[in-house]
């Protein structure tokens, strides 16, 4: 028999790195944590995977090293050694229901079999949050904000799981897109209320940078002391030289490996405006059917876009819209 509180870390394990799986010679199932040996300090994660083995004692606890080949992680670098942590209980016919409200089979795919999915009738405590934290959650106390990674779930899934941190917890969020995938992102607004919930279940050293309250600078970051940020002060010059070149926001946006978005609210003035480099849109005439084909012609002419927009009066932003539709 599991208890509530037993129950609560096993639901923040499976939000998180925990998998419930056989090894297909027992009926019976087992529960399963990995965890990379040492955090980024180097600083040795034993003592939080001890931590389970105590919680889960009459389970039949076991712990392992495990070397990992970085040929298979590609994030990896390829000239150093990673180990981890590995946590497994006995198999016991409780994994076993446990792995159906948490698990579906999957037919879309040659080997995994089956995906993880997110229970409706959880409900979410304050140390079912630390231990899902402490698994997949990245803390930036700079500018007080954590990610919870739920790139694993559906959309839908971690809309789910947005409602229930706020109706469960009062903690305040949003999901965040990550290359057709979805996180969840705590703001400064929760941040400090999320750290208070969480830190009375926190004795583990490798852990404490994720309870980081102290270092949050409340001036605001901008250009290349925002923690997030992707460009360097270089780049948003050169943004607004391709630009007076003639390049297409979406060229320019490929040349530098960001989003058109971006580069819009760049030369919008909404980013990076310190710099002294906004641009003051003003608003013209709509463009006649004349004015579009003479615009056409100019282009095929090799005349700049910034020169036609003077040309014929209007945005260079409409030049280049004319000009894809044609």
């Amino acid at each position: 028999m599991i208890s509530n509180r037993q129950l609560e870390i096993v639901t923040g394990s499976l939000l998180g790195d925990g998998c419930i799986w056989t090894n297909f010679t027992d009926p019976l199932m087992k529960w399963n944590i990995s965890q990379s040996k040492k955090d980024h300090k180097k600083v040795d994660k034993k003592e939080y995977i001890l931590w389970f083995v105590s919680e889960f004692m009459e389970f039949g606890c076991s712990i392992r090293t495990k070397k990992i080949k970085p040929s298979k992680l590609a994030l990896l670098d390829s000239t150093k050694t990673y180990e981890q942590y590995i946590f497994n209980t006995k198999c016991n016919k409780l994994w076993n229901k446990l792995e159906k409200q948490w698990y579906k089979e999957r037919k879309d795919h040659p080997w995994f079999k089956r995906i993880k999915i997110i229970p409706k009738h959880i409900r979410l405590t304050p140390l079912t949050l630390c231990v899902w934290h402490m698994d997949d959650g990245y803390c930036n106390p700079i500018d007080a904000n954590i990610e919870l990674n739920t790139q694993g779930f559906s959309k839908e899934e971690v809309e789910f799981l947005i409602e229930r941190l706020q109706i469960d917890l009062g903690i305040q969020s949003h999901k965040k897109g990550d290359r057709g995938k979805f996180k969840i992102f705590v703001g400064r607004k929760s941040y400090f209320d999320f750290i208070n919930m969480i830190q009375p279940y926190v004795k583990w050293n490798c852990f404490q940078h994720k309870l980081d309250t102290d270092t949050y600078n409340k001036n605001p970051q901008t250009g290349e002391r925002h923690s997030l940020s992707k460009l360097t002060e270089k780049q948003v010059k050169q943004i607004f030289k391709f630009r007076d070149q003639g390049m297409l926001q979406r060229e320019i946006a490929k040349k530098l490996e960001i989003s058109s978005t971006n580069i819009s609210l760049i030369l919008g003035g909404k980013r990076w405006s310190y710099l002294g480099k906004t641009r003051e849109y003003i608003k013209k005439p709509r463009v006649k059917s004349a004015s579009k084909k003479e615009i056409i012609k100019l282009q095929q002419s090799g005349i700049s876009q910034k020169k036609i927009a003077q040309k014929v009066g209007c945005n260079q932003s409409t030049v280049s819209r004319i000009l894809q539709k044609h």
